[in-house]
């Protein structure tokens, strides 16, 4: 039986984007499946209650001039292509909606991977619901009735239930990779968890 690992992610987190583009060598080490687990960063930020965005940057990390050169740097070495999206230009919260609502429609890992790859892969300089729809029915999904869910009750609890959970699971910021009761945060601890899972297959 396949351990599950749960994958706690964002569509408009750059780190997201470069560790989602390694599931599947993590899936090909043996008996282990990703469970693909959208949500709003902010909304799991606010539930922790702390949050290294708010007002001034606590560090030059967190600038956003460094993250899209660390980005870059990520992308250049896993060998995929990075281009900054049009921030401001784009309604983060709806697209992440789009996710959530795909988990309760099919395939949620198809339709992410086409979200990030159009995000940061293109570079998007904006996301429609026209986008919305055209990337769903490329993952294999019906792209207006989801775009029909994304303010439907049961899209706003499911939305809620994975921030509870993520939290629960000791989760305070994305990527997360969660496993074995233990927790993986961000792109760079890939290795780490890469490393653990190795460990319990050998």
């Amino acid at each position: 039986m396949a351990r599950i690992v749960e994958f706690y992610y964002a569509i408009g987190s750059r780190y997201c984007y470069l560790a989602q583009s390694q599931v599947a060598r993590l899936e090909a080490i043996g008996h282990v499946a990703i469970r693909w687990r959208p949500l709003l960063s902010e909304a799991l930020m606010r539930a922790r209650g702390l949050t290294p965005f708010q007002d001034k940057a606590v560090s030059v990390q967190y600038l956003p001039e460094y993250r899209s050169e660390d980005a870059g740097r990520w992308a250049a070495y896993y060998g995929i292509p990075y281009r900054e999206p049009a921030w401001k230009s784009i309604d983060w919260r709806r697209v992440n909606m789009a996710a959530v609502a795909a988990a309760r429609l099919g395939d949620v890992a198809a339709y992410s991977r086409r979200l990030f790859d159009f995000a940061f892969g293109l570079g998007a300089k904006a996301i429609d619901d026209g986008d919305l729809i055209r990337l769903a029915q490329e993952a294999g999904l019906d792209g207006k009735r989801l775009v029909a869910m994304l303010d439907d009750p049961e899209t706003q609890d499911l939305h809620q239930r994975t921030i509870d959970d993520a939290v629960a699971a000791g989760a305070f910021g994305v990527p997360t990779f969660v496993v074995d009761g233990e927790v993986f945060w961000g792109n760079d601890r890939l290795i780490l968890l890469q490393h653990h899972l190795q460990q319990d297959a050998a």
